[in-house]
């Protein structure tokens, strides 16, 4: 048999043990087995600088991850995702359509359209003004009327200017009563609105450019027991018959042109408002009142 193979198959006997060298384990002490692979293991446990380093708690602090943490980051991720994704929902149910007759409407012009309408009816409940309906057959021209009944030319014009709406002062340019007539112009006022109208004075905003230097200016007639102008007053949601005076130089004009005059006008009302409260007024847009063609002037009966 093979000379190895019986010695490394041999069973350990009382007789295999050995005395360890001395010599050889004070070797084991020298400087030059420190750090050597023999002894490298216990060189570092005993080193008492690699292992025996007191605890650093503070960066132990400082890296300690807290789960809770990670809940709240999800959490806050969630909802941002949430809210990012609100507006492309929002864009979508408003894009779906509705059925109108045959046909689909998308929500969203339906959305806009309704907001309109509303905003439409909130302008002409406040600030649009009332219907105006000229009555050709109560309008008339008031050929007896001497204008210089109270007072002369001078006063006459003075007061005009500080109590009526003068269209042209050029136009007082006779002194003869003769030369000068009077058209009241009746209106039917329709005030939709649930407030009252107040519509102090009345003005001229139109007239053919060839009858210009005739028109003299117009008023109301509504006026308090001291002969003052105090306009006319509307109630909510009723209807009222107002009158608008016209002064009209007649000088070298016949029934045609006089006639042409009067119904080429546009009368307007002046300073319009809305009363909201007690106390309290809103300004409103002026009406435009067309005398109708269909109203008869003439110079005389």
């Amino acid at each position: 048999m093979d000379k190895n193979y019986r010695q490394y198959n041999k069973r350990a006997s009382m007789d295999s043990i050995e005395v360890p060298d001395v010599d050889k384990i004070k070797k084991l002490s020298d400087k030059k087995f420190k750090g050597s692979g023999v002894n490298r293991t216990a060189d570092e446990i005993f080193d008492g600088e690699k292992f025996n380093k007191a605890g650093e708690f503070d960066r132990a602090t400082k890296t300690y991850d807290d789960p809770t943490k990670h809940k709240e980051e999800d959490d806050e991720d969630d909802f941002l995702e949430d809210a990012a994704a609100m507006p492309a929902q929002a864009v979508k149910g408003l894009s779906k359509g509705v059925k109108v007759g045959d046909s689909y409407v998308k929500r969203s012009k339906i959305i806009k359209t309704v907001v309109a309408v509303i905003i439409v009816l909130v302008l002409m409940v406040f600030f649009f003004p009332p219907l105006f309906f000229n009555d050709a057959d109560k309008s008339v021209v008031r050929y007896d009327d001497n204008v210089f009944k109270t007072m002369g030319m001078t006063d006459f014009k003075t007061y005009a200017l500080s109590n009526y709406s003068v269209y042209n002062e050029e136009a007082f340019g006779s002194e003869l009563s003769s030369s000068y007539r009077f058209a009241d112009i009746v209106f039917n006022i329709k005030n939709p609105s649930p407030f009252e109208i107040k519509i102090p004075q009345y003005e001229i905003s139109h007239v053919s450019s060839e009858y210009d230097n005739a028109v003299c200016y117009a008023t109301s007639v509504t006026t308090n027991s001291d002969g003052e102008v105090i306009g006319d007053t509307v109630p909510p949601f009723s209807s009222k018959e107002v009158t608008v005076r016209i002064l009209v130089n007649i000088t070298d004009m016949d029934d045609s042109t006089f006639d042409d005059c009067v119904t080429g006008m546009i009368l307007s009302t002046k300073d319009m408002k809305k009363k909201i409260g007690k106390d309290s007024y809103l300004p409103c847009l002026p009406a435009f009142m067309p005398v109708s063609n269909a109203t008869e002037i003439y110079i005389n009966k």
